[in-house]
């Protein structure tokens, strides 16, 4: 199926304290360019994540954003630092007995001390992470994909009717050449008479406009220019989750470049206009596949 460069995807999923949402922008780029913005806990997961995106997609500039919300945004627990506390309270009776103050260690003056909590990280299991986010990024995928088949369908739908179009016109051309030829004979007895006061010489007339057909002939290039034309629409029709992008780049250059050796060797007016008007056809459809994937 061919598929648009651009799309958007955006889910969530939750699970075992964590909600994640995965978030998927693409745009169109000739390589695959992939930059993922996470919270620093997910980092060990990137290669996964890019992994997981490359097999699914070949081209295009793919914006992954995911954050995270875990239970009460901890991902730990407060510890007592016992030792901290029995030293503190070693040296609070000590300064009481050495001193004889007044008033008794308790709770309320030692709570009121530092250091005497600590913050201790939770080790996850990475496995478990990977599970819950591979649910949210698998279907925002899904749903990028989905927007870029849908926009690669109306652009499909686009560039047949356009190829239609030039078909039209290398029809027009096909027909027009034989007179071309044949005016340019009758131009070319006319200004010879002209010239020379009298009737030219039929054979070297002959030979002449033998020539000149050769060295304006655009069969060649009307064969190849529809053979392309065959080979793109093949493309469209036939592909089946390979991305086509650059080979309809590549025929797209091809049926230009035969565009404009017939311009260049055909000595008709009509043809010249039928030949701009291909050309104008091709840009349109050079647009819509530089969105290819």
């Amino acid at each position: 199926m061919i598929c648009s460069m651009t799309g958007y995807g955006r889910t969530e999923s939750e699970g075992a304290g964590n909600r994640f949402t995965v978030e998927i922008r693409a745009v169109n780029n000739r390589y695959l360019d992939i930059q993922a913005k996470m919270p620093k806990g997910l980092v060990s997961l990137e290669p996964r994540i890019r992994k997981a995106l490359q097999e699914r997609f070949s081209r295009g500039r793919l914006e992954v954003f995911i954050t995270r919300n875990s239970e009460e945004g901890k991902t730990g627990r407060f510890i007592l630092a016992a030792d901290v506390a029995g030293q503190y309270i070693t040296i609070l009776r000590e300064l009481k007995d050495r001193f004889a103050l007044p008033g008794e260690v308790d709770l309320s003056l030692v709570s009121r001390l530092q250091d005497l909590v600590a913050w201790e990280e939770t080790r996850e299991d990475p496995e478990a992470v990977w599970r819950i986010l591979d649910q949210s990024l698998s279907r925002a995928m899904d749903e990028l994909y989905a927007m870029r088949a849908a926009e690669g369908a109306a652009l499909v739908r686009d560039m047949i009717d356009r190829l239609g179009k030039i078909e039209g016109l290398v029809s027009s051309i096909h027909v027009a050449v034989p007179r071309s030829v044949e005016a340019a004979r009758s131009r070319m007895t006319e200004a010879v008479g002209r010239l020379l006061g009298e009737q030219p010489d039929p054979a070297r007339l002959a030979q002449e406009i033998a020539l000149l057909a050769e060295r304006t002939d655009v069969t060649e290039e009307l064969t190849r220019l529809a053979s392309h034309m065959a080979q793109f629409r093949k493309l469209l029709a036939d592909a089946r989750g390979e991305a086509v992008g650059r080979k309809l780049d590549f025929l797209l250059q091809e049926m230009g470049r035969e565009a404009n050796t017939i311009a260049s060797k055909a000595m008709d007016a009509a043809i010249a206009h039928d030949v701009v008007d291909i050309k104008a056809e091709l840009e349109k459809i050079r647009e819509q596949a530089q969105n290819i994937e």
